[in-house]
């Protein structure tokens, strides 16, 4: 699958088979992150594959979404590391929520080729999950993302006229119109 049709195809995954997840997928998505650009290729990610069940029920304990979180096959938390990025963008925010972001997209994407399901989860108690996890102070989660293979008709093919918005909507050149 090319990189267009992984975007056409992927849809939030909300139901995995029990299935595991191969070793060798796994290294391929994380292997998609970790080549995700980034400002000054400072790449300040860290990702956490979770596999343990007990550790995966104590994660979804942090999250509304926590029952995807406990069924997964496996769930990778995302991580960013601030003292790996001193870039702002436009001066006032950090680069790092964005840089991580792509590289989450990058792990998505490949997810998405190799016939696997992920869902991109950001609604969690950011304490409990460095607390399960032992993260260090200055390491903040990002997101948290089940990964599996989706149940039959879970994660497919987004239809189109799926409610996105037209590119005059979206799109303008030269100046802002809106």
């Amino acid at each position: 699958m090319d990189v267009l049709d992984a975007i056409r195809s992927f849809r939030p995954c909300t139901q995995f088979n029990p299935r595991p997840v191969p070793p060798e997928k796994l290294k391929a998505v994380l292997a998609a992150a970790r080549l995700a650009p980034s400002q000054q290729n400072l790449q300040p990610w860290r990702f956490v594959v979770v596999q343990d069940d007990e550790r995966k029920r104590l994660l979804a304990q942090a999250s509304n979404r926590g029952k995807l979180i406990a069924e997964a096959p496996a769930v990778i938390v995302a991580f960013a590391v601030e003292e790996d990025i001193p870039v702002t963008v436009g001066g006032y925010i950090s680069a790092y929520p964005l840089d991580v972001a792509v590289a989450v997209d990058h792990l998505q994407l490949t997810a998405t080729s190799e016939g696997l399901g992920t869902c991109w989860i950001i609604d969690f108690n950011d304490e409990k999950v460095r607390h399960v996890l032992h993260v260090p102070e200055g390491i903040h989660p990002i997101a948290i993302i089940p990964i599996g293979y989706p149940v039959e008709g879970n994660g497919g093919t987004r239809p189109d006229g799926d409610g996105r918005k037209s590119p005059d909507e979206i799109i303008a050149y030269n100046e802002y119109p809106w």
